[in-house]
């Protein structure tokens, strides 16, 4: 023990520029002398190193593991920097206090959020709506402004003259040629009524999966789809608009990708609607939408072409974002922003280019090919 206590005045004493002579010993003694110093350094260093080592690296060192169980496990718990009680535990109250912090305002972040959610998903229903209900509209309001393809009257007069028994031939032939030509025109009208009534048919049941769609939360449900029949039967929007007259063109050939059937027509509807919203913008007379098939490798690419007004190429990126749009008068950039985010939860993509203001735009849709 008094060894150990004069350890310090030997340490100090080989520190000294001094020459030191223990005990009457010269030469070999100092040698001797010099290396029991030496050791006795060593050892009060490895005695601090171990002290350091047990009371600060290794509570650090467990302070480090409490982390990162936190951050791989995400549950937010309290540390425990173990005994004494010094500026390590300090440490740890301090960092206790941070985390309570963080996590408080990370749930109020959640609440936020799922309130926002929330009203985006109501507003995106509402949005999505309106867009499967307008082909319905339109096919309806298509219908009853449709002028006879026959008068009744005239119809009648015919079949009551050709019963005569006096009417010259040619004259018969006439009428009887005229009643024919009602007969075809009648028929072709009533299939052409019948072809709408089933488009419309369609656009109501994609309205009631729209009502009864899993919530936001839930995964998509993905399966086999032909996109020529979505395509044709959303077809309505662009046919029978309330705008001016669009041309429309499509593949009659089936297409089989895999998506979701009731997120897949809403995606095409809104994309027809921005097309013949376009093309109204752009004003004249009438507009074409063109929509083709690319296929390359696993996937499938489709291509809504319009000669609308377009947009400036350098805001293509922009398009997606929520709440922008490139018409000062209107409030959009939901339709495109809802779009973006549902074809990318089905494992595809959406991009828009434009070759600039008034030279149209063609949105490019791709979706994985169901085998």
């Amino acid at each position: 023990m008094r060894r150990l206590l004069l350890l310090p005045t030997l340490v100090a004493a080989i520190g000294s520029p001094a020459i030191v002579i223990v005990g009457g010993l010269t030469g070999h003694g100092m040698a001797w002398t010099a290396v029991g110093a030496s050791l006795l350094s060593l050892a009060i260093l490895l005695t601090l190193w171990h002290a350091i080592d047990r009371g600060v690296t290794r509570r650090l060192d467990r302070i480090e593991r409490q982390l990162a169980e936190m951050v791989d496990t995400g549950a937010v718990t309290a540390i425990d920097p173990g005994l004494p009680h010094d500026m390590v535990a300090a440490l740890a109250i301090r960092l206790n206090a941070l985390l309570r912090v963080v996590h408080l305002q990370s749930e109020q972040r959640e609440v936020r959020s799922f309130d926002l959610g929330r009203s985006e998903s109501r507003t995106a229903l509402a949005h999505n709506l309106r867009n499967a209900l307008s082909p319905i509209s339109a096919i309806l309001s298509h219908g009853l402004t449709q002028p006879p393809v026959a008068e009744r009257q005239m119809i009648e007069r015919a079949v009551l003259e050709l019963g005569q028994g006096d009417v010259p031939p040619e004259r018969r032939a006439k009428l009887l040629g005229y009643v024919m030509a009602a007969i075809d025109a009648t028929s072709r009208a009533r299939s052409d009524r019948l072809a709408q009534f089933e488009q419309g048919r369609v656009a109501l049941a994609n309205v009631l999966d729209i009502v009864g769609e899993p919530s936001a939360g839930e995964v998509v449900r993905c399966e086999r789809c032909n996109v020529t029949d979505l395509i044709a039967s959303n077809g309505g929007i662009v046919r029978y608009g309330d705008g001016p007259s669009i041309a429309f063109s499509f593949p009659a050939r089936p297409c089989w990708v895999y998506a979701s059937r009731v997120i897949l027509p809403q995606v095409i509807g809104n994309l027809f609607r921005n097309a013949t919203e376009a093309i109204a913008a752009r004003g004249g007379e009438g507009g074409q939408v063109d929509v083709t098939l690319l296929h390359r490798d696993r996937e499938v690419t489709v291509v809504i072409a319009d000669d609308g007004e377009g947009f400036a190429p350098e805001t293509a990126s922009l398009l997606f974002q929520r709440g922008y749009s490139t018409r000062l008068t209107r409030s959009g950039g939901l339709g495109l922003h809802w779009c973006a985010n549902a074809v990318a939860a089905m494992g595809g993509s959406l991009r828009l280019e434009s070759d600039g203001p008034g030279l149209g735009a063609r949105a490019f849709l791709t979706l994985p090919i169901a085998s």
